[in-house]
């Protein structure tokens, strides 16, 4: 059985295979400015061709099965998250749709999930809504937290596939041993992915076989900083960190 993520779907020869029991974000975009036609799988561009702009006024829309001849041919797996956009969207904008997995907020001190999965979190005690980096956030104090079942972050479970962690955070108060970003597996298996550390120093953290660590600066107190934690085959952990003023400044040079 495959699992696919469709969202759209157009008649082009692709490259790739789909595998059995694999989820797979497919869009397909055409522009009359290009004359052009393309299949994109997981983000990446995997075939296209120059085609006219579709003319049509009206005409009958299936997903899942065609009705063009007596024995239709039926699509067998799952299709989530369909969407038509009247656009062709660009690299970026495709890449985000196939890749993010779980966008918070926080504003207004909401745990729903603003991406495209709807993994909305629980709050375990009393947690405030203070004015954030952007618009509003969370404050986190001596036991509150939100958790989120590990079924939804499917591609944790996966080794060697790349991901990417970013948050703003801002410690109060004096330096402690303190978790942000923590996953734990019921098969029996945990990693506090981005811990502060008594001295304040942020480290993040993956597994293969062992702990492997990487270790960042010293965070200041009192101040907004942007944590970006990505991980890859090739590249393996990388780490940035960028308080609110340096962000300004590369925005602003």
């Amino acid at each position: 059985m495959t699992s696919y993520s469709f969202q759209f779907l157009s008649q082009i020869a692709t490259t790739t295979t789909s595998t059995t029991s694999t989820s797979t974000s497919t869009w397909t975009t055409s522009t009359t400015i290009t004359m052009t036609q393309q299949v994109w799988l997981n983000g990446n561009l995997d075939g296209s061709r120059s085609a006219s702009a579709y003319d049509g006024l009206w005409g009958i829309t299936t997903i899942g099965v065609t009705f063009q001849s007596n024995n239709p041919p039926v699509f067998n797996g799952y299709i989530d998250n369909v969407r038509f956009e009247a656009r062709a969207k660009n690299s970026t904008e495709i890449l985000n749709d196939a890749t993010l997995h779980v966008y918070y907020s926080f504003d207004g001190g909401s745990r729903t999930d603003n991406g495209p999965n709807g993994i909305n979190g629980t709050a375990y005690g009393n947690l405030s809504s203070t004015t954030g980096r952007v618009n509003q956030a969370l404050q986190f104090n001596s036991g509150p937290y939100i958790y989120y079942s590990y079924t939804p972050f499917y591609f944790l479970g996966i080794s060697g596939h790349p991901l990417t962690i970013a948050l703003w955070a801002k410690p109060t108060g004096s330096y402690a041993q303190q978790t942000l970003v923590f996953v734990e597996v019921p098969s029996g298996w945990c990693i506090h992915y981005l811990v502060m550390q008594s001295t304040g120093q942020l480290v993040a953290n993956g597994w293969n076989g062992v702990i492997v660590a990487t270790n960042g600066p010293i965070l200041p107190l009192n101040t907004w900083t942007h944590i970006g934690y990505t991980y890859s085959t090739t590249n393996g952990i990388r780490l940035r960190e960028l308080t609110a003023a340096q962000v300004w400044t590369l925005a602003n040079p």
